[in-house]
This record gives structure tokens, C-alpha cells and sequence, in this order.
């Protein structure tokens, strides 16, 4: 049996919902014993019925929870969406640059106990097929979450751009966000050192090319690939 010991965040889904206390510890069960699994055994060798039979529930009673894997897939998403979230509503007065490193580590911080879950459905993740794709129809309310994370990132830095620029930043700091949280899926040096050099490297970029956002050529530079990237990372 699995025990509880992810610690995914009950704020997902509330009473407010129409479940009791003992309705979200059983969700919440099923959801942990899931992720577990998708761990140990893989997202495809794992099925509903190895779900139940790990959290104690019938199949019936798991199935009226969860419609199925991709529903369990999309819970975590959501999670580590909203956990970012309030991270950043903390965030500290500082240059750009500093606030885009500090999220992307915070984003790490939070994925680090679900990382070989993770791993085991990165597959699924990047499919466009999938129902749990991140650039997937299911998937379109936590992108532009995470974009307006963004948006809130830059509105609130001390070097924040002028206005015309901020919707187009928000939009490449998060796929910039989503590049380094790839890379450190399949980073295996110690520590994953390679990322941290990585998120510097990006960090370091970052200082040297947001004033010349003030020159028409990278303003307009800055556009197109905005433009380009925008309706695959939620900027409706």
C-alpha cells in the first residue's frame, strides 16, 4: 500500500465542491497511491485497477472519482500550478531577471518529490494526442495560469518594461520556464548542476538583453516571437 507521503495540495478541489472530509482524504488517497505507481511502475504499465487495489477502493469507487489516468495526470498539474502561484504573490521587489530565476527554482523545488512521476509520464506530457498533454485542449486553463504567473512576475519587477512589452515577456519568460523544466527532467548530472548553470546562463541572458527592449529592432524581435509562441502558451 502506498502511503501518504506526496504531498499533493487539497487545495485543488474543496468541500465547496460538493465533497465531504472523508470524500477528499479518499480522492486524495487515490490521487497519492496513483502518482506513486505511475513511479514505480510507469505511466503505461500502470491501470485504474492496480490504482484501486493500492489505495484499498473498489474500481467502481476509484472510477467515481477519477475517469481515468489522464484525470489523476491533470489533478498534479494543477497542484504545482497553484502552489507556483501563491509563490509568487510573495515575491520580492527585484530586477526581472531575479524574479524569473527565483520562480523557475521554486517551480523545481516544488516538482523535486514528484520527479520520477514526472518522469514516468513526460512521454504523455509532450504527446499532443494525450488528454494529459500540457499543450493539449485539456490542458489550455493551467497554460494560461501559468502565463498570467508570469505576466505577474514581470508587472511587479523593478525593471518591469513599458506596458506594450509586458504580455509579450510574460509569454517567453514561460516558455523559457517550460524549456528549463525540461531540461531538468532529463538533467542526470549530480544535483542536477547542469540545470542550475542553465537557469544562470538564461538569468545572465536576461540581464544583458531586457534594456534593449528600449531599440526598435528587438522590440519588434521580441513581437514576432511572442506572436509565434503566444497561442501554444495560453496568451489568448
Amino acid at each position: 500500500m502506498c502511503q501518504r507521503r506526496l504531498g499533493i495540495r487539497n487545495r485543488v478541489w474543496s468541500c465547496g465542491e460538493g465533497m465531504t472530509q472523508k470524500s477528499e482524504l479518499t480522492r486524495q488517497r487515490i490521487l497519492e497511491c496513483a502518482l506513486h505507481l505511475f513511479a514505480e511502475k510507469g505511466y503505461e504499465g500502470t491501470t485504474m485497477r492496480d490504482i484501486a487495489t493500492e489505495a484499498g477502493y473498489s474500481l467502481g469507487l476509484t472510477y467515481r472519482y477519477f475517469t481515468g489516468k489522464e484525470d489523476l495526470v491533470l489533478v498534479l498539474y494543477r497542484s504545482l500550478a497553484v502552489e507556483l502561484e501563491t509563490y509568487v504573490n510573495t515575491l520580492p521587489l527585484a530586477p526581472l531577471a531575479d524574479r524569473f530565476q527565483l520562480v523557475v527554482r521554486k517551480q523545481l523545488e516544488i516538482m523535486e518529490p514528484h520527479r520520477n512521476t514526472l518522469f514516468a509520464i513526460f512521454g504523455t506530457a509532450l504527446n499532443p494526442e494525450s488528454k494529459a498533454s500540457v499543450f493539449g485542449d485539456n490542458t489550455a486553463d493551467i497554460r494560461r495560469q501559468s502565463r498570467t504567473i508570469y505576466l505577474t512576475v514581470v508587472n511587479s519587477a523593478k525593471d518591469a518594461p513599458r506596458e506594450s512589452h509586458r504580455n509579450q515577456l510574460a509569454t517567453i519568460l514561460y516558455g523559457l520556464h517550460l524549456i528549463v523544466v525540461s531540461f531538468w527532467m532529463i538533467d542526470r548530472s549530480q544535483d542536477t548542476q547542469r540545470t542550475s548553470q542553465f537557469l544562470t546562463f538564461l538569468h545572465d541572458i536576461l540581464m544583458l538583453t531586457l534594456p534593449l527592449l528600449r531599440l526598435p529592432p528587438a522590440s519588434k524581435a521580441l513581437g514576432r516571437l511572442a506572436q509565434i509562441l503566444g497561442p501554444l502558451l495560453g496568451d489568448d
